[in-house]
């Protein structure tokens, strides 16, 4: 996106920048100030505190997006609504207006550096000597093995909302290793993927593998198969999801006329992912390989989802990492068709039209936003602990996925 510049003077900002997410903005008209890239100390911080502008864009009131708003202010329902209000607003007598030219801005706070999951170190996983610490994601952790490869470590961490979450969920990555496993298997006539072996050291036995070290392309290809969460929220304000223009009439829960493809950019610890269209996708890979990794992302997709099927589960939605080998080949990567890579539902409880029954932490995401946690979304303030009930139903759902997938009891 090209750079922009903005008036708008360090205090305004001061009370949106919550500890380590991105928050964003309107700014009435397109004067300029400020590039996309500046870093701005706020004038009024008593610790400091440094934002990045990380994206800036003009527009109308006509023409704000549901997820400008969503990431601006979680107050409005609709688009309709923001734009209701907006109107009013920028008619008021206050103004020098009306006006209808917005600019939208978003910073994220660089410094001081907003907390992240500890990096574990190889003591922490008791690994024999020559392994070596690479990255660590909010559930992952990356080593370099020995011999130049990867080993790929799932931890019990449990993410929700861009934190990890407390306590961790017992045998949580036992679980997402053995179905990744599995379901590599399944898929292995259809794309070559990343796994040397799961042999590793006693202390990660069943919970890591050793992979190939691949080129990872840095776009996540997300399928969608039904009508929920983000898809849904986009659909209802535009009557699309990620640019792929759906009948209307569709609810929450509906089984899409066929499976769609809706890429998003990878985002780093404590950050979101960001739902892009298919031509922003080329602009980042290019046309060649964003068209293979479609094409690739749609054929897993119907081949897990006709599996599923016949097991009783409904697989709503997913998402496949993909990365080049040293052989310049495609890749399937990471982990596949987890619950926490897709939305599985129970086939004899789905029901268009109401929120789904899911095997996947969305048990414990509905207790982060009850009024029992107490806990504010957009606090900027770290979710309250789990409830040991809550844990132990959050790691049953993972179980049952895994058992009625793979028709074997979890050996732990």
């Amino acid at each position: 996106m090209p750079a922009e510049r903005l008036a708008l003077t360090d205090g305004e900002i001061e009370d949106e920048v919550l500890n380590g997410s991105r928050v964003a903005m309107f700014v009435v008209g397109d004067e300029s100030t400020i590039f996309l890239g500046d870093r701005i100390q706020l004038a009024d911080s008593d610790d400091g505190v440094i934002v990045e502008v990380v994206d800036v864009e003009r527009t109308t009131v006509a023409g704000v997006t549901w997820e400008q708003i969503e990431a601006e202010d979680g107050e409005f329902a609709t688009v309709t609504e923001w734009r209701e209000a907006a109107v009013a607003c920028l008619t008021d007598d206050d103004q020098d207006g009306p006006y209808t030219r917005l600019t939208w801005i978003r910073f994220r706070q660089v410094s001081p550096r907003p907390s992240v999951p500890s990096r574990p170190t190889t003591g922490d996983f008791e690994l024999p000597p020559g392994y070596r610490h690479i990255y660590s994601g909010k559930v992952r952790d990356l080593f370099r093995t020995p011999d130049g490869n990867l080993l790929l470590v799932a931890s019990d961490r449990i993410s929700a909302y861009d934190w990890v979450l407390s306590p961790a969920v017992p045998e949580k990555g036992a679980v997402l290793t053995q179905m990744s496993l599995w379901w590599f298997r399944q898929l292995a006539d259809v794309v070559p993927n990343h796994i040397l072996t799961d042999r590793v050291p006693g202390t990660v036995r069943g919970r890591a593998v050793e992979c190939k070290s691949l080129e990872i392309f840095p776009v996540e290809c997300v399928v969608r198969g039904y009508l929920t969460g983000s898809g849904l929220a986009d659909y209802r304000a535009t009557g699309q999801v990620c640019g792929v223009k759906l009948p209307d009439g569709l609810r929450d829960g509906d089984r899409l006329p066929e499976p769609i493809f809706t890429p998003a950019t990878k985002a780093a610890v404590g950050e979101h992912d960001e739902n892009i269209d298919f031509d922003r996708m080329t602009q980042i890979l290019g046309t060649g390989v964003a068209n293979e990794l479609r094409e690739l992302s749609l054929a897993l997709y119907e081949r897990a989802e006709t599996i599923c099927r016949e097991r009783g589960i409904v697989l709503a939605d997913t998402k496949f990492e993909f990365g080049r080998d040293h052989e310049a080949r495609v890749v399937l990567a990471d982990e596949v068709l987890t619950p926490d890579s897709s939305r599985f539902w129970p086939l004899e409880t789905w029901q268009p039209g109401q929120p789904q029954q899911s095997f996947d932490k969305q048990f414990a995401r509905d207790w982060l936003t009850s009024a029992e946690s107490g806990w504010d979304r957009n606090s900027g303030q770290p979710p309250p602990p789990l409830p040991d009930w809550v844990v132990a139903r959050t790691a049953a759902k993972y179980r049952e996925a895994l058992e009625r997938l793979t028709g074997s009891e979890f050996s732990g």
